[in-house]
């Protein structure tokens, strides 16, 4: 007797050590500022200019080129540098103000990023 009761006080001992209290988590507050847009944008043989915009740090951007086709791209696996592209097969991959863009799959084009 004196054994089960040694061991059921032992018992809720241990459950009490094991429990926490409920703490809940701060809400984080979503501000209702519009985020920053970046800008890159890039030239190219033959005149070509290319505009990269996003507002999510690149997770999402949009592409225009001079011939103002439009063209929503979102990050891609990458080895080094940023890439971004599609279904489509359009794609650009930059590091260091040196890219290439693919407007077609597997024809890549020599891009360096330009300040305004």
């Amino acid at each position: 007797m004196k054994y089960i009761f040694s061991a059921s006080i032992l018992a809720i001992l241990l459950t009490g050590c094991n429990s926490t209290p409920n703490q809940t988590s701060p809400v984080e507050s979503t501000s209702s500022a519009p985020a920053e847009t970046q800008v890159i944008n890039f030239v190219g043989p033959m005149d070509l200019t290319i505009q990269l915009k996003s507002s999510d740090n690149f997770e999402t951007a949009t592409m225009t080129d001079n011939a103002d086709r439009v063209f929503h791209l979102k990050a891609a696996v990458s080895g080094s540098g940023l890439r971004l592209a599609n279904d489509d097969g359009v794609s650009i991959h930059f590091k260091n103000g040196e890219g290439i863009v693919e407007f077609v799959k597997d024809k890549p084009i020599s891009i360096t990023e330009y300040k305004k």
